[in-house]
């Protein structure tokens, strides 16, 4: 037992003073007189027995009734902690989409702030952090405000970062008692971070379904003049077949459907044609399974622009007039005297490939058009000398040309990871004809990143980052008498490639909480401010201005999917469509089970409701005042009924 005014136990000494008071109180005698002084002796020893027991009985009484009282005002109680010291618990609680699943009681996340509510003790403060968000120092009435606020976000925070957020508060409050809990459904988590002697409580939330079926990515394919050829990825997370429907809309008006047998935990594809007229489409999946969230996909086809290309040269003809055809590319040839700055200020993409002299004015204006976005590639001719391309390569800053060598090299590393070649090669090729060249420019560029390498491993085709843009450099001519590379099978997807990654394609859709890029074709005033709206949104994404275009990036808005406007004033400059991210659709969760036998300091508890039963019986306190009172009343009493019939 443990008291709150410890220093009033001293008044326990004063019950010594009623103690005196009987062993040393006089009696008063009063004579009676009697007839008969028989019986005297037998009278006088029974009243001395009689008077001796009430007086030490009453003496109990009082003690009793006193000490009570003094325990009473000393508010003696019992607890399992300290009580001088002050709580902080730290909720993490999961709002990211998963959490809109159903359980047996309605969606995860919404009976999860029911019960926290309910439940909550209101004694200390409480940390409460979401994947979005973090408030510190809250009450209890300031705790249940702000969960009534918590809205699901694509932002999906991962453990890691939760822990050491909480590891920093914990070494701030040491003063404290610390509680955590986390409250989640724990999707796509293996294992959880190092806890050190932390008491952590679990609580997971699971589905009550355990099958799901998504679209997990939409790509076009041989794309008639008329109609969008669709293949649609379906994914069934589960362990049976299972017959889906998929329907294309527009608005209301119905373009498409059909059904597949989706054999369990695969992927499978199924084609859709639609119609060119119709640009936003929505796909949606019949079944009603774990997560709805991801049974809507939303499409918004773009017009493809053509991309600007450039060719500086003094040639007629060129391997690139095959690669840069009319249906994607508007490829300009000009000689270095033909060219205008309002002719650079329209490109996205610039090839030179002469030996004519470069003003230094142009190779200034083709500096300022890679460091604002541009990407340009520097072929050398069989003309070319060593002090002409470092004279061009000295204006960027990339390195230097430090010998013109003429030697037979194969070109036998394809660097498969770089951005140019990804996804080209269905698989690393290893017996494959390599092309070979006859002369070609040694040199030092420390910034540069291979595209194709020589067998002596020294760079054929590289890339140099330069402000915003990029620079690709080419260590031999590209002519039929230097080398066969222009025959190669390699020379298209580098060439076609380059210019197709200069200019940010927009997709047919982007996915919520990652970072997009998104690129507009539009130019604009610098003071002018690109809005992104949807039906319940309005925000300002961070934006860059180019001559040309304007650039977006996107990460933690918007918050839900659907359509959006890209909108400059009143006027739409492109609509484009968000879908909930791929990840949120798994049904893997941790076994959190298996962390109680691994971890003693790990609690989990199956209901919100057990776990703040479980912080409540840790902060509670048990008082014993008035257990105390009623016993000073009660010996107070008895003194009473003593004195009257003793």
């Amino acid at each position: 037992m443990q008291f709150k005014h410890p220093e009033i136990l001293y008044a326990l000494f004063a019950l010594l003073i009623p103690v005196l008071i009987h062993l040393f109180q006089l009696q008063r005698f009063v004579t009676t007189r009697f007839t008969n002084v028989k019986f005297l002796k037998q009278i006088e020893q029974q009243t001395r027995k009689s008077s001796r027991l009430k007086k030490y009985l009453v003496l109990a009484a009082r003690l009793l009734a006193f000490a009570a009282i003094i325990i009473a005002f000393a508010q003696p109680y019992f607890a399992k902690n300290d009580v001088s010291r002050s709580w902080n618990t730290r909720i993490y609680l999961d709002n990211s989409l998963s959490m809109k699943a159903k359980g047996n009681q309605g969606e995860l996340l919404k009976k999860a702030v029911q019960d926290l509510a309910e439940n909550i003790p209101g004694k200390g403060t409480y940390n409460l952090i979401t994947n979005d968000d973090v408030q510190t120092d809250l009450n209890k009435e300031q705790l249940i405000d702000a969960l009534k606020n918590t809205t699901y976000t694509p932002v999906n925070s991962t453990l890691e970062t939760v822990f050491l957020r909480i590891n920093q508060w914990a070494s701030k409050q040491k003063d404290l008692y610390q509680n955590t809990l986390l409250i989640s459904d724990f999707q796509n988590i293996k294992s959880i971070p190092d806890t050190g002697n932390q008491v952590i409580s679990l609580v997971q939330l699971l589905p009550e379904k355990k099958f799901n079926i998504s679209i997990d990515s939409v790509f076009t394919t041989d794309t008639s003049p008329d109609n969008f050829n669709l293949n649609i990825v379906l994914h069934n997370r589960g362990n049976k077949t299972v017959k889906t429907g998929i329907t294309a809309l527009d608005k209301d008006i119905i373009l498409a459907k059909s059904t597949i047998d989706l054999a369990q935990n695969s992927l499978q594809t199924l084609p859709l044609i639609i119609p060119k007229t119709h640009r936003d489409i929505v796909l949606k999946i019949s079944d009603k399974d774990c997560y709805l969230f991801d049974n809507t996909y939303y499409l918004s086809f773009q017009k493809t622009a053509k991309i600007q290309v450039l060719l500086v040269t003094d040639q007629e003809h060129s391997f690139l007039d095959k690669i840069y055809t009319p249906d994607e590319f508007h490829l300009i040839k000009k000689s270095p005297k033909q060219i205008s700055f309002e002719l650079l200020d329209r490109q996205q993409f610039i090839v030179l490939n002469t030996d004519l002299k470069i003003t230094d004015v142009l190779l200034n204006k083709l500096k300022s058009f890679v460091e604002k976005g541009g990407s340009l590639v520097m072929i050398p001719t069989a003309k070319s000398s060593v002090n002409g391309l470092n004279n061009r390569y000295n204006s960027f800053a990339l390195g230097k040309i430090t010998d013109k060598i003429t030697d037979s090299l194969l070109i036998t590393q394809i660097h498969f990871s770089h951005p140019i070649l990804k996804n080209v090669f269905e698989k690393k090729i290893r017996n494959f004809q390599y092309p070979a060249v006859h002369t070609y420019f040694d040199g030092f560029f420390p910034n540069e990143k291979p595209i194709l390498s020589f067998e002596n491993n020294q760079s054929f085709i590289s890339e140099v980052q330069v402000g915003k843009g990029k620079v690709y450099l080419v260590a031999a001519a590209l002519d039929k008498k230097t080398g066969n590379f222009t025959q190669s099978p390699l020379v298209v997807p580098v060439f076609y490639n380059m210019a197709k990654q200069s200019f940010l394609q927009t997709q047919l859709s982007y996915r919520l909480g990652k970072q997009n890029k998104i690129s507009v074709p539009k130019k604009m005033e610098n003071e002018s401010v690109v809005h992104l709206v949807g039906k319940q949104s309005d925000f300002i994404p961070r934006q860059e201005i180019y001559p040309d275009k304007i650039i977006l990036y996107t990460d933690a808005s918007p918050r839900s999917s659907g359509f959006y406007q890209i909108k400059n004033k009143d006027t739409i400059l492109q609509n484009i469509a968000y879908n909930t991210p791929k990840e949120e659709s798994k049904l893997q969760y941790l076994q959190v089970n298996d962390l109680v036998k691994a971890h003693k300091n790990i609690l989990v508890f199956t209901q919100v409701k057990d776990s703040m039963t479980h912080l409540a019986n840790l902060q509670s306190v048990q008082s014993y005042f008035k257990w105390f009172v009623l016993m000073a009343l009660f010996f107070l009493l008895i003194e009473m009924l003593l004195l009257k019939f003793l």
